[in-house]
């Protein structure tokens, strides 16, 4: 009688604690994370809408990385603190490219802060376990477990194709997450932010869909160059673009191409890198409709393109200062040209 008694109370004991190493470690990492996660708030600029909630981290004592789409129609922005305290902030500096902003939040020192990971993102092994913690629907702050279920490029199509074009891969996982996650820190179980959460493709509100998260390594070197130079530093082509797919076919056997993966150049930036290369834009006539083809695209160092998208995220690989080597297709033939890319000015 005394052993079943000594048993059940065991079993008790142990059912009210974490018994395993990873129960153990993504316990930690929620309790540490809780303070540096906060969530985001304001008011849309166009009246009637409702307020919009996201979440955001402290990187520093006053600075708060989030999603660029997040706070990019708001005003009166503020965070919320795990702690229920709620403190103005203001936009420091965006990266519409990557779909990151970095707040200013007045009033207060961070209680905590988040490091990012400096693993590389193609480092990262498949099935790695994955902690998030944010505030779904405004609610929260509230946590979910899952894995990194794969890295790779979104193939779905995003409301505003101008935000996050410059991502070439993505971190998904299969980590419940909904509205209000956007701009959640998806965390190792070291407690390193790996990724910023930025969407959830799949069901209704995210339910049974599949999160997406900018990797880690993108949003570092983002925010250092948003609090030194105030804008993004990845290379800049100084050119629009159109894919071959949007093409008539005629026009693009008129020159003899046989495929439709590439990028036409449309419009070339004066100035740019591509006008210094001596890149060629499409003639067009007074009312816009194509006459002749400029410069196509086929490949960047090498690297063979698909799209207009394919070539923006090869490009903002590299940094201002980079060279890299164009293969063209001009008047019937292949060439290639090398230019220096520079930074995207300031708008």
């Amino acid at each position: 009688m005394r052993f079943l008694l000594l048993a059940l109370f065991l079993l008790f004991a142990l059912g009210q604690r974490l018994v395993s190493p990873e129960e153990v470690a993504r316990s930690q990492v929620i309790r540490k994370a809780l303070p540096a996660v906060v969530r985001v708030q304001g008011s849309p600029t166009a009246p009637g809408e409702d307020q919009v909630v996201g979440t955001g981290f402290f990187v520093s004592p006053f600075r708060v990385v989030t999603n660029y789409h997040v706070v990019q129609d708001l005003t009166d922005l503020t965070v919320r603190l795990s702690d229920g305290r709620t403190f103005p902030a203001e936009r420091f500096a965006v990266d519409p490219g990557i779909d990151i902003a970095l707040l200013t939040v007045r009033g207060v020192q961070a209680p905590g802060s988040l490091a990012f990971s400096k693993a590389a993102t193609a480092s990262l092994p498949l099935g790695m376990g994955l902690v998030l913690v944010g505030f779904p629907y405004g609610q929260g702050p509230l946590a979910s477990y899952g894995v990194l279920a794969g890295i790779g490029p979104l193939e779905v199509p995003s409301p505003d194709p101008n935000v996050g074009a410059e991502v070439g891969e993505y971190l998904f996982t299969d980590a419940p997450l909904t509205v209000g996650n956007s701009g959640s820190p998806l965390m190792n179980l070291q407690g390193e932010v790996v990724g910023v959460v930025a969407d959830v493709v799949g069901g209704p509100s995210g339910v049974g869909g599949i999160g997406v998260a900018i990797p880690a390594e993108l949003v570092a070197q983002s925010v250092q160059d948003l609090e030194r130079f105030g804008i993004p530093q990845r290379g800049w082509l100084g050119a629009s673009l159109i894919s071959l797919d949007e093409l008539p076919p005629v026009l693009l056997r008129a020159v003899g191409l046989t495929t439709t993966q590439g990028a036409m150049v449309d419009r070339v930036e004066p100035g740019g890198p591509a006008a210094r290369a001596g890149l060629r834009g499409a003639q067009r006539d007074a009312q816009g409709r194509l006459l002749a083809l400029g410069d196509v695209i086929l490949a960047v160092n090498g690297n063979a393109v698909k799209d207009k998208a394919e070539v923006v995220r090869l490009i903002a690989r590299y940094r201002p200062g980079d060279r890299v080597r164009l293969t063209l297709w001009r008047e019937g033939r292949k060439l290639e040209v090398n230019l220096t890319l520079v930074a995207r000015p300031r708008k």
